[in-house]
């Protein structure tokens, strides 16, 4: 019984166990407010610094609630801590730039015009197939479709789409060489590496001039759209 006794309630009393909602209650009451007056942005895709945060409330709540040697105080003083630091740190990114980079890191491009910036991808430690996958996951057929791509400093991709696509390099993952060939748009071909596209009446047989690397494929083009 000693042993069931310790696995359930540890060294509390069973009586402890009525106290734990109401530090539930109050705790969770002080932490919804703390989340307000951190501003909506705590509500969408966290960053770096507000990532810290959220670990910081966890941490601070957990032992008031199960812990009875702990009272409500400290985790209430944390949390008003936490909420002054978050807000300043929020104003003085607002205020320099600099600080802001310094603390939340800074936008990368990673897809300009239609091609990979393989020294950018290789920076931010993500592989050709990773960045492929998202745009995959965001409709992107082919690189060609694509003015820029970004990764934000909260670690999100976005797109800056072209008005009139070009052909370009796939994305698909199904695309074997003689597929490509097939659904391929005439007269252009794509470096397997980074995406630079190129018109040729047959698939190249000298390095790419950006990243020097000899594999060319057909590259497609998914609409009817006229080329500019």
């Amino acid at each position: 019984m000693d042993f069931i006794e310790r696995l359930l309630v540890g060294d509390a009393s069973w009586s402890f166990l009525m106290e734990v909602v109401p530090r539930a209650v109050l705790v969770y009451v002080l932490l919804l407010v703390s989340m307000r007056l951190m501003g909506k942005r705590m509500a969408a895709q966290l960053s770096i610094t507000e990532l810290a945060v959220v670990l910081m409330l966890g941490a601070a709540i957990a032992g008031p609630i199960q812990v009875p040697s702990q009272g409500v105080m400290p985790a209430a003083v944390v949390l008003v801590a936490v909420v002054v630091l978050q807000r300043l740190t929020a104003k003085a990114g607002l205020r320099w730039r600099r600080f802001e980079v310094l603390e939340q890191g800074d936008v990368t491009i990673l897809v300009k015009d239609g091609r990979m910036l393989l020294d950018e991808l290789k920076r931010c430690e993500m592989s050709r197939e990773m960045l492929a996958s998202h745009l995959r996951a965001a409709d992107v057929g082919h690189l060609g479709q694509l003015r820029r791509a970004y990764l934000e400093a909260s670690g999100a991709i976005s797109i800056v789409w072209r008005k009139h696509e070009r052909p370009g390099l796939t994305v698909r993952a199904d695309m074997e060489r003689s597929l490509l060939d097939v659904l391929g748009a005439d007269g252009y071909f794509a470096c397997w590496s980074c995406g630079f596209t190129v018109a040729a009446r047959a698939r190249p047989a000298q390095p790419c001039e950006m990243c020097h690397v000899t594999r060319w494929e057909s590259a497609v083009h998914l609409s009817q759209e006229p080329l500019h």
